[in-house]
């Protein structure tokens, strides 16, 4: 797994400290065995280059006060002893060290998430830190994205990037971009010579805008297209409606009222690829307003090969303009095109610069330098939409923040960390049921209980009948 590989990886020592109080509350007993447990799993992997150290900050007023300045804080915790509540104070962090890096777990309140939490401070404190550029338009910032930052934040720095203002800053390994309308030509050009030079990028790129405050969509031209279109990949002027859909919530004057909305296709995990680690541990991804892809041949005969990760259900379909996003309008299935509709891809390989064929490069202030031509191997992701990344659609479906950030690791980190973070990617959906399997779900559960009822009515009759004809031989009487 990916704490083995990272632990197998370790050069040096790093040292664990425990920093839990003695005596804690029964409750919290077995939380201390746990970690303890867990921990000695890691050491032994670790083959001698990992410490593990317990000790009770309370024990030494100088080691109290260095583990406060760490960030662990003195937590409240709430007993109860003869009938009474009472209050005591405790430690429960853990502190990661390598050299002069340290990573904190202020305070450990379960071991669910302990592996990811643990192997992350591992990764940052052993590792060179890794640069994320965020690029969008209004709306999509790292203020509005809070969600996946937080799952982030363990391997990386986000910063936020302009490719139209200037060069996209050299320590910048991936980058996060939104596609709209202020994305220039030099722009374009400066994300081309990004990946020329081995950058990675996750793509967001809408086709349809909608207005705020609206529920009319109109078409947009893709800024990025000319590039995903040269290396194998088309955003088609549609948006993909889907019969299994996520729940949506409205307000109609005084009137709040919430609904299944085709508009938001919910992908659940056996509509996800099994054979990427992006999506291969995710348990769910919701796509609202998403734009369908299209893989198509690329300029260049050594293109990047073209993955599906993600496609919507058997009873989707792309709708184009216009486009009426009322959820009270009633959306009917057209008579062909009904299929999966591709909404995430995976790109890997060598990419073509689109300035290789000797076209102008745009803008004078981007220098005499020829563009690089192709790139070396490296990785992309590209998705149809970028809203379902904001924290107001992240705290409906966390998946989709697990998405991104496991995309960040695959194209930054080849891998780490992307299973155990999968495991704790939320919200299992249920199989999905055609019409057909669900009334006859529902016809066994109407008929179950009287059917079970005359059973039970048999099965007593017969228990009387053979009960009498015993008696009957035993005393000559008749059955």
């Amino acid at each position: 797994g990916s704490t083995t590989r990272v632990l197998d990886r370790l050069e040096d020592v790093v040292t664990v400290t425990v920093y839990f109080s003695k005596d804690l509350p029964p409750y919290l007993a077995s939380l201390d065995r746990e970690v303890k447990d867990f921990l000695d799993e890691y050491r032994a992997r670790a083959k001698g280059n990992l410490v593990v150290e317990f000790t009770d900050p309370a024990d030494d007023p100088v080691t109290e006060q260095a583990v406060r300045a760490l960030g662990i804080p003195r937590v409240q915790l709430n007993i109860m002893e003869a009938d009474k509540a009472q209050v005591m104070a405790a430690y429960l962090g853990i502190a990661v060290q390598y050299g002069d890096e340290t990573e904190v777990l202020p305070v450990v309140q379960g071991t669910n998430t302990l592996e990811y939490e643990l192997t992350s401070a591992i990764v940052k404190v052993t590792g060179d830190p890794h640069t994320v550029g965020v690029a969008g338009p209004p709306g999509f910032s790292l203020e509005s994205l809070q969600g996946l930052s937080s799952l982030l934040e363990g391997q990386y720095t986000l910063t936020p990037v302009d490719p139209a203002a200037g060069p996209i800053p050299p320590e910048v390994e991936t980058l996060i971009l939104a596609d709209h309308d202020g994305l220039t030509d030099e722009a374009l050009y400066r994300v081309d010579q990004f990946v020329m030079g081995g950058g990675k990028l996750l793509v967001l790129a809408p086709s349809v805008t909608i207005p705020p405050q609206s529920l009319q969509g109109r078409d947009r031209q893709v800024r990025m297209e000319t590039l995903l279109r040269n290396w194998g990949v088309l955003v088609r002027h549609a948006l993909v409606v889907d019969a299994q859909s996520a729940m949506a919530s409205f307000q109609q004057g005084y009137l709040s009222y919430t609904v299944p909305y085709p508009w938001w296709p919910q992908i659940p995990g056996q509509q996800l690829s099994a054979d990427n680690p992006v999506t291969a541990g995710l348990d769910a991804l919701t796509l609202p307003w998403t734009s369908p892809l299209q893989a198509v041949a690329a300029d260049s005969a050594s293109g990047p090969a073209v993955e599906i990760l993600a496609e919507s259900s058997i009873r989707s379909f792309a709708k184009s303009a216009p486009y009426n996003l009322d959820p009270q309008n009633r959306m009917t299935m057209p008579a062909e095109g009904v299929e999966p509709q591709p909404v995430a891809f995976a790109l890997t390989g060598r990419f073509p610069s689109y300035w290789a064929g000797g076209a102008a490069v745009p803008g004078d202030s981007l220098g005499t330098a020829q563009p690089i031509a192709e790139s070396p191997e490296t990785r992309m992701v590209v998705v149809g939409s970028w809203q379902f990344l904001i924290d107001s659609f992240v705290q409906q479906f966390n998946g989709n923040a697990v998405f991104a950030a496991n995309a960040v690791d695959w194209m930054t980190l080849g891998g780490d960390l992307i299973e155990i973070r999968s495991r704790a990617g939320g919200g299992r959906l249920l199989r999905e049921v055609d019409d057909s399997e669900r009334t006859l779900l529902k016809v066994l559960g109407i008929l179950a209980v009287p059917v079970l009822v005359v059973l039970a009515g048999l099965v007593r009759m017969r228990l009387r009948a053979i009960r009498r004809r015993r008696l009957a031989r035993e005393y000559g009487g008749a059955a």
